[in-house]
């Protein structure tokens, strides 16, 4: 089974100025024929937008509420397929941008999905952030972050041809872990030198989920590490992080030695 959880910390730059966290993430865990599987979504507001915080929330309980509701099958996920999730969010974007009388631009926001089985993993992702996953034993970056033009520029699904710049990643493989995060900590979770994940961090972080008898107790936690010193001396921008592990299910000896 999935143990997961997630925090979304707001920057010290948007307390000073009296603004709202504009990160947003949630997951659901479904049953798909006998297998469990993980959704997860994480958007990232843009700073320049007045209301972003309603579109990155929008975003991303839209694109589970989709992905829940559709047929899945892991070996018939494609990127068209995951085009058509987030073209559908789009669409979904509009709409509110309409119901709030503002222009769809003010509803910038990144967007990372996340559809992750025991045996294998789809990720989609528009903008900045990243998906790391540990498979067959090893760290991987799904997903890279993703700039503009110029330095911490990234591009937003309500870009013009934001679409044309979805990564698409399907993944075969025993997956053990995944992350998922926006930029306020991708310097603390990847290594750019090599590209790869930073080790050490995630080693902690999937460690803490693993141990944890119940992983809602890490929430707290979560949110504390996010708002520390030791981040925020390095960051005023929101954050978000998304951890799950897979543990195996227990099974129960009774006294006569049968399994239940």
């Amino acid at each position: 089974m999935w143990a997961a959880v997630f925090a979304s910390v707001i920057g010290t730059s948007h307390e000073s100025m009296d603004l709202p966290c504009q990160d947003a993430a949630n997951l659901l865990r479904i049953t798909v024929g006998s297998e469990q599987v993980l959704l997860a979504a994480i958007a990232d507001g843009a700073g320049s937008a007045s209301h972003s915080q309603i579109g990155s929330s929008e975003a991303v309980q839209y694109l589970l509420k989709l992905v829940a509701h559709d047929n899945l099958k892991f070996e018939e996920i494609t990127r068209t397929q995951v085009l058509e999730w987030y073209s559908a969010v789009l669409k979904h974007l509009k709409s509110v941008a309409a119901r709030e009388s503002i222009s769809l631009h003010e509803l910038a926001c990144t967007l990372l999905l996340g559809v992750v089985w025991r045996e294998g993993a789809v990720f989609g992702q528009i903008g900045d952030g990243a998906w790391v996953l540990e498979k067959d034993g090893g760290l991987v970056a799904a997903t890279w972050p993703e700039t503009g033009e110029y330095a911490n520029v990234t591009v937003f699904l309500t870009t013009q041809e934001a679409l044309e710049h979805l990564q698409f990643q399907k993944i075969a493989g025993k997956i053990g872990a995944v992350a998922g995060f926006t930029d306020g900590i991708q310097a603390l979770t990847l290594d750019y030198s090599q590209r790869t994940p930073a080790a050490r961090f995630f080693s902690v972080a999937f460690g803490s989920v693993q141990n944890c008898g119940d992983e809602t107790e890490l929430i707290a936690p979560l949110q504390q590490l996010l708002a520390s010193e030791v981040i925020t001396s390095r960051t005023d921008d929101d954050k978000t992080l998304v951890l799950a592990v897979w543990r195996e299910p227990v099974v129960e000896v009774i006294p006569d030695g049968t399994a239940q």
